[in-house]
């Protein structure tokens, strides 16, 4: 009488048991009741830190609707009024229009000179690329009142105060660290052969950068240069100071109308700010999804 065994199977010459059709093993050890408890208690914890980062932007952009002529909530009725008087009023409109200017300037000098930066320090072996590093990545550093203050005293000096472009350069050095820390990571992940066998094939250096190089750093630029924008765009205390009385932005039209006169309107101007950084970081999401899909292809 024959005796019954389990099948066997075999792997690198070694006979171990096969395992039984339709079962799949679990890596994960069952979870006892004291990681569940903390696995729910994390989540609770999560949702509250986001429901109390989220909570004053719900409120200002459903503010933006009130049909009273004064901040008011919960709101007392839904109105389009103040989105009305938003855009016919030419101070807004204008407000928001060199904001754009100011960003869009300050985005494009702090994308050039950031990529630039990047990509010498990376091919560079110089002893002193660690300090020229921290020296483009310093105005992350220094507080925003002492940048303001230099600005106000350099500009003064040069009776330029109130120049948009040159207020679009003061931006542009709070930008750079964003694209030059950006451009930095994704060189890491770049693969240097790939110049160089271009470099070999006949390539220069000009063409290998704009042909191999910069088409792989796409992704990395581009969010380089919306996080640049958006601190152009929405930041207020620099125009404080630099602004004079000829470069009123968004951010100071916000500023001289809480101290002047609290209306809806004022949360209009704060949806439109929220709607532009949101939009734009999704832009930069919608930008690295297509192009890992096309690297894949």
């Amino acid at each position: 009488m024959s005796t019954m065994t389990a099948p066997t199977a075999r792997d690198g010459g070694e006979t171990r048991p096969a395992r039984p059709p339709g079962r799949r093993r679990d890596r994960r050890s069952p979870s006892t009741p004291l990681e569940r408890v903390l696995r729910w208690g994390l989540r609770v914890v999560v949702t509250l830190v986001l429901g109390y980062l989220v909570t004053p932007i719900v409120i200002v952009v459903l503010e933006s609707f009130n049909s009273v002529d004064y901040l008011s909530f919960p709101l007392e009725g839904w109105s389009l009024t103040h989105y009305r008087k938003f855009f016919a009023d030419s101070a807004w409109v204008d407000a928001t229009l060199l904001s754009a200017r100011i960003a869009a300037l300050a985005a494009l000098i702090a994308t050039v000179v950031g990529t630039v930066a990047a990509w010498g320090l990376a091919r560079s072996n110089a002893r002193g690329k660690g300090f020229v590093f921290a020296l483009l990545y310093s105005p992350l550093l220094i507080p925003i009142i002492v940048l303001a203050m230099s600005y106000y005293f350099t500009f003064a000096d040069l009776k330029v105060i109130g120049h948009w472009q040159l207020i679009s350069v003061a931006y542009s050095v709070m930008g750079i660290p964003y694209v030059l820390v950006a451009v930095s990571n994704a060189l890491q992940q770049f693969d240097p052969e790939l110049e160089n066998a271009a470099r070999t094939l006949g390539a220069g250096m000009t063409r290998t950068l704009l042909r191999i190089t910069l088409p792989s750093l796409t992704s990395a630029i581009s969010a380089g240069a919306l996080f640049a924008f958006v601190i152009a765009f929405d930041e207020a205390v620099i125009i404080l100071f630099v602004g004079g009385s000829g470069s009123v932005t968004l951010p100071r039209m916000l500023w001289d109308s809480v101290r002047n006169d609290l209306t809806p309107t004022l949360a209009v101007a704060g949806t439109i700010l929220i709607v532009v950084c949101v939009g734009l970081f999704l832009l930069s999401e919608l930008i690295k999804i297509l192009r890992e899909r096309r690297e894949r292809r």
